[in-house]
């Protein structure tokens, strides 16, 4: 069982053996393109997308044009936008709606149209992660936004339109259902033990050492002992620290070590399997400081949900998490 959210988790290793198709994803491309002229993140294409909102650049130029090595720009596709107002309103007893009021916005990671991000250079893994705390900052300044979610889907099966490399960064102006559950269980665990659950679990996986993936001094990546599916890891501060953006440049150059690893270890072991990660943090607007613990999770798309997971909200994860830990430590 999740000791934070509750949730209980099936291992059930029998379940491997069942007869399937293959789930490798066919359009991962492997030939190493560095450009597409067709591709609206390549170089010479920034015309194309949106005006630009944020980038890092080799040299000082202008804004929408080449010569960056990472850019940000709103999703041109966005569910959501600021132009209107987040008010519920009532059209029944069982019927409230609201304009989808917030940002969407599409982390362009690399002027390469097909390298991998498990294959980027570790001073490029840190450029990403200064940029999603940057927009972070910058997001939570509105005061109608209440969360931020930053993630990334790797792969068609895990919901990438685009085979060039990017992520996603997504303002809401209400705190999503999972975080609210993950917050309600830290909260409940730190009334009961005047602990953070998530320091406690931290400090219980360094103690086991079976379920560890990676670690250095700050950071400790990890296979979460409730595994909802094979080669789930989790990253988190070993240091308490309740919000993503208070990271300083220190800590952000040791997460991108860590980080580093885990994508190429997951990469390299996994061959290349279509994954979704995302950063778990406190609410823009909301003192969870004592109690919460953000962090960062990768989920590879191994199995599938069917009608046992969707109809019962329970996971079955045909793959025991200390063998998994085990087997992604020995990829190197």
């Amino acid at each position: 069982m999740n000791p934070i959210t509750g949730e209980w988790t099936i291992i059930a290793t029998e379940r491997a053996k069942r007869p399937h198709l293959p789930n490798r994803a066919e359009e991962i491309i492997h030939s190493g393109d560095a450009h597409d002229p067709e591709c609206f993140f390549c170089y010479g294409n920034e015309y194309t997308t949106p005006p630009e909102v944020f980038s890092y650049r080799e040299k000082q130029g202008a804004p929408d044009s080449p010569g960056w090595t990472l850019r940000v720009v709103p999703n041109k596709y966005s569910a959501l936008s600021l132009n209107g107002e987040f008010s519920i309103e009532n059209k029944g007893l069982l019927e409230f709606s609201s304009h989808a009021r917030g940002s969407a916005e599409v982390v362009i990671e690399s002027p390469h149209h097909t390298l991998n991000t498990a294959l980027f250079p570790e001073p490029q893994i840190e450029l990403l992660l200064k940029a999603y705390k940057q927009r972070y900052n910058f997001l939570c300044q509105d005061p109608s936004v209440k969360y931020i979610a930053m993630f990334k889907n790797n792969g068609s099966p895990a919901g990438a339109s685009l085979s060039h490399p990017h992520s996603q960064i997504i303002a809401t102006p209400v705190i999503p259902p999972l975080i609210e559950q993950e917050l309600a269980g830290a909260k409940k665990y730190f009334k009961e033990h005047n602990r953070c659950v998530y320091c406690d679990m931290a400090e219980s996986e360094l103690e086991n050492r079976s379920r560890i993936i990676y670690e250095n001094n700050e950071f400790l990546a990890f296979a979460p002992y409730a595994s909802k599916s094979p080669f789930e890891t989790w990253v988190m501060p070993r240091f308490h620290s309740s919000a993503y953006n208070r990271l300083n440049d220190k800590q952000l150059k040791s997460l991108s070590e860590v980080w580093k690893k885990v994508l190429y270890k997951i990469y390299r072991g996994l061959d290349n399997p279509p994954y979704n990660y995302f950063i778990h943090t406190s609410p823009t607007q909301e003192n969870a400081g004592n109690f919460f613990h953000w962090h960062m999770e990768l989920i590879p798309k191994m199995t599938i949900m069917a009608g046992f997971e969707l109809g019962t909200g329970m996971c079955i994860n045909i793959a025991i998490p200390e063998q998994s830990a085990e087997y992604l430590r020995g990829i190197v």
